[in-house]
């Protein structure tokens, strides 16, 4: 049973040297996570996920009976280090006044506070009682939180309001888009390149699939719809073409294109719709070829109402008076069918993520524990 509580960039330190790209197991990480959170007073449920995961939540104070309380969320995971570091990725660095790692912004910083606002009131007395979710594999499209929702017994409910820690410089998000990922596959007729009237060439035909497919691109840049006024960068949908596979050796026509996209749509349309009016367009410069649209990975928008009692309280505590939305995604759009209302609220930028010598500010880490007391204080302990 544990005892000894960490310092926050002590438990930090701790995270960022276990390597979680979701290419690998992280049970590693649950097993430090739960040995360290066996206390008295901890509710530890592990929630086995596919590919030898686990998602994990974790529960103290009374049991949450009508809703109350507070729900904190991280993800475990983090990209591949990459090439072009200045240091070991997977070694923190304290250096001029920030702290460098693979996963310190993205989102480990905020996990680590997390966790430890969890062991610091174990032993007292909620009034409330607070959660937290660490979720699998967010990073290649939520898929760990899908998995958590339908493992999550509906018998037992979370607390409703949720902080999700992505890094936002402590500024709150309460929407953000969807990302719905797709294949077009085109199937034509193999032959001998040297004779074009034998065959069909599906790669020629991708690529009147692709010109058809920035079109829509463009087109979509011109759609606003309510919420396009909380997108401050790109206010519109957006339909990428992101990679295209074909053709087997120089003397073969290909018989195969499969085309791959990103579709990212704002929190008030119906992604069903938009997918229907793509296959339409498509569908014109297809005809008379087999092909199919598939969606490989659907992670769904947030749309969380600006009323609920979460983003009331967090944009009282840092005098947000706006609405704000971002283009990337979290695993709010899965958890909201918990019935939890979610918001994006963590210490560093975005613009650190995914990048060599990643880093979270020593500022930044000092604002999101002291912001995380501070709100558990206020949904947990009444002393707001």
């Amino acid at each position: 049973m544990a005892s000894h509580l960490m310092e926050d960039r002590e438990l930090l330190a701790k995270l960022v040297g276990l390597e979680t790209t979701s290419a690998l197991s992280n049970r590693g990480v649950v097993d430090v996570i739960c040995d360290y959170l066996d206390r008295p007073g901890v509710r530890i449920h592990r929630l086995t996920a596919a590919g030898d995961k686990e998602n994990l939540v974790v529960e103290v104070g009374p049991e949450c009976q009508d809703g109350s309380g507070l729900t904190l969320s991280g993800h475990l995971d983090c990209v591949p280090a990459g090439e072009g570091w200045s240091h070991g990725p997977f070694d923190l660095l304290e250096r001029d006044g920030r702290l460098f790692g693979r996963g310190a912004c993205d989102m480990k910083g905020f996990d680590a506070l997390a966790i430890n606002a969890m062991a610091r009131v174990a032993d007292g007395t909620l009034e409330a009682p607070l959660a937290l979710v660490l979720t699998c594999d967010e990073e290649i499209g939520g898929v760990g939180a899908a998995q958590l929702v339908e493992a999550w017994p509906r018998d037992r409910q979370l607390p409703r309001s949720t902080i999700i820690g992505e890094p936002t410089m402590m500024n709150v998000v309460r929407m953000h888009k969807g990302h719905l990922k797709f294949f077009v596959r085109i199937r034509g007729a193999s032959g001998h390149s040297g004779n074009p009237t034998v065959g069909q060439n599906a790669l020629v035909a991708g690529g009147a699939a692709v010109e058809v497919l920035a079109r829509i691109g463009d087109d979509f840049k011109e759609i606003r719809t309510a919420t396009s006024g909380c997108f401050e960068d790109v206010a519109h949908p957006v339909l990428a073409v992101v990679g295209m596979t074909s053709g087997q050796a120089w003397n073969i026509t290909p018989d195969e294109c499969e085309i791959r996209c990103g579709l990212r749509v704002l929190p008030d349309q119906d992604v069903s719709t938009v997918l229907d009016q793509i296959r339409s367009a498509l569908s014109m410069s297809l005809d008379g070829l087999e092909w199919s649209l598939d969606v490989y990975n659907n992670n769904p928008p947030l749309c969380t109402s600006e009323e609920t009692l979460v983003n009331q309280m967090v944009c009282e505590a840092v005098g947000q008076e706006h609405s704000l939305g971002v283009s990337y995604c979290s695993d709010g759009g899965h958890l909201a069918k918990l019935g939890l209302e979610c918001v994006l609220w963590g210490p560093g930028s975005i613009e650190q993520a995914h990048q060599p010598d990643e880093y979270l500010s020593l500022e930044q880490f000092t604002l999101g524990r002291d912001a995380l007391r501070d709100v558990i204080n206020r949904h947990c302990l009444g002393n707001g």
